[in-house]
């Protein structure tokens, strides 16, 4: 599993501080923790960039990543404060707010003027120096901006233009003629792109991602046999492309990493496109129909299994793709689900520590949701649960599965977890017997809970007073009074006694 290394805790560390006002930067940093600090900045809280003008002399950045934070919309300040930093990679968030401030003047649409706010947000150095710019798909920019953009960033390598509406005004084939050097394309999610046409002109371009992009005719592959240096090619979510790309005869004799995962392609057509790349040395075929298919020379990340378990959540953490994990995990729950006391000890610790790092990994409360939900579904907590005396680990484990449901938004889900929360509150009453010490925050945390979802969902009333009752069985009713410690709660809690 990707642990996260000890800088990138320490950088954590600094950033909460700085957001908490608690930590004061009096000391140098060298520029990948500087880095590492603002997109932690960033990720935790995407509206605190204006931070980055307080510190601007201790947090000299070189790559600053708005994308990642899905509410940061940064204003026309926002713009400014970008020039004081000598940047090689840039990537924008949502720029709809900035539609008033660099508006297309000779448009009626809600169309932005990029070439106008890259020359304010871009210092002389870094309009030199930009490797790497990454711009909303889904924002219209005003007619041949591609043309002036490659003016101002001359020496750019790397795009990401992922959700790209493409249309009369903004084509593939006008991109790629306008910036001819770029080594790494993203035209992920693509709305309305009928072909690749064009994608020829990319002559040194090593590394293509087309995630869930699909095409009428399997013709709009064919260019990318002309790639002579294309080493990566991510198809993802692409349903047929596999089997377009073998319709049509593309070889890219370069090739040598595929990702086909959530596809529908077949053990038969990537045994065939193995055929034909005979450079290929790594295949993610993650949730695909190919889960036990291996080849001898090359590497598979595939199957919905514990051995390769570990291997593919670090593929998609390490791709920022841990968004996918959920339908990875219920692959590989379903496979262990028919028989989870064959599991033993080792490989339950192995499954608990995947799903912990995906709930701490994941910015994406419905994908925790997902995962939370097929884990506890599988039966295997409860196994685990079965066979293991209490421990503060296993009391962490549950508050955090509450607090991913509880920030679960989806209400025709409500009835399912919140049955799935009173089991494990349940689960946790039952271990109280005589001589066991159950530390006082777990039980004020079980009866806080019981009473909360009893008060929210009244046909639980009978599992709550069941838990409670429970609860006091072991304590007493003294004891239940010390730990509770407010008289509304207490009320509560005699009116779920009453019905026991």
């Amino acid at each position: 599993m990707p642990f996260p290394t000890l800088s990138k805790l320490a950088a954590k560390a600094v950033a909460e501080g700085i957001l908490n006002d608690t930590l004061s930067l009096d000391y140098a940093l060298d520029t990948k923790s500087r880095n590492t600090i603002v997109q932690k900045l960033l990720d935790s809280d995407g509206d605190k960039y204006k931070i980055l003008e307080v510190f601007k002399n201790k947090l000299n950045v070189t790559k600053i990543d708005f994308r990642r934070s899905m509410d940061c919309k940064i204003d026309a300040e926002g713009v400014r404060i970008l020039s004081n930093f000598n940047l090689d990679s840039l990537d924008f968030g949502d720029l709809s707010q900035l539609i008033d401030k660099y508006p297309d003047n000779s448009s009626n649409n809600d169309t932005l003027d990029i070439v106008f706010l890259l020359m304010r947000a871009l210092n002389n150095y870094s309009r030199r120096s930009l490797i790497h710019l990454g711009l909303p798909g889904d924002q219209e920019f005003i007619g041949g901006w591609e043309q002036e953009v490659s003016k101002i960033v001359p020496i750019l390598q790397s795009m990401n233009i992922s959700a790209a509406i493409f249309n009369e005004r903004f084509q593939l084939s006008n991109l790629c003629i306008s910036f001819p050097n770029l080594l790494v394309l993203d035209i992920s999610l693509a709305d309305s792109l009928s072909t690749l046409h064009g994608i020829k002109n990319l002559e040194k371009l090593q590394k293509l991602s087309m995630c869930f992009v699909d095409f009428d005719d399997s013709d709009g592959y064919k260019e990318l046999s002309e790639l002579k240096n294309l080493k990566y090619l991510d198809v993802s979510g692409s349903d047929f492309s596999i089997r377009d790309m073998l319709a049509v005869r593309v070889r890219m004799e370069a090739l040598e990493f595929l990702d086909c995962s959530i596809t529908s392609v077949t053990e038969y057509e990537l045994e065939e496109f193995v055929k034909n790349h005979p450079s290929l040395r790594t295949i993610v075929a993650i949730c695909t129909p190919c889960n036990t298919t291996t080849f001898s020379r090359i590497k598979v990340l595939n199957a919905p299994s514990l051995n390769s378990m570990s291997e593919c959540l670090e593929y998609l953490f390490l791709t920022d793709r841990i968004n996918m994990a959920s339908n990875f995990m219920k692959d590989v729950f379903e496979n262990l689900q028919s028989s989870p006391e064959n599991v033993g000890v080792s490989e339950l610790r192995q499954i608990k520590n995947a799903v912990i790092f995906v709930l701490r990994e994941s910015v994406d409360p419905e994908n925790n949701f997902w995962t939370a939900m097929w884990y506890l579904e599988s039966g295997l907590f409860w196994y685990e649960l079965s066979i293991s005396l209490f421990s503060m680990e296993i009391f962490e484990r549950i508050n955090l599965f509450y607090n991913v449901f509880n920030a679960n938004e989806m209400t025709e889900y409500q009835e399912e977890y919140v049955g799935l929360i009173f089991l494990m509150l349940g689960f946790l009453v039952n271990y109280m017997a005589p001589g066991i010490l159950i530390p006082d925050r777990v039980l004020k945390f079980v009866i806080e809970k019981t009473v909360e979802l009893v008060d929210e969902f009244q046909d639980y009333k009978p599992q709550g007073s069941q838990t409670i009752s429970k609860a006091e069985k072991f304590m007493g009713r003294d004891q239940l009074q010390k730990i509770i410690g407010n008289s509304e709660l207490m009320r509560k809690v005699q009116e779920l006694l009453n019905i026991a």
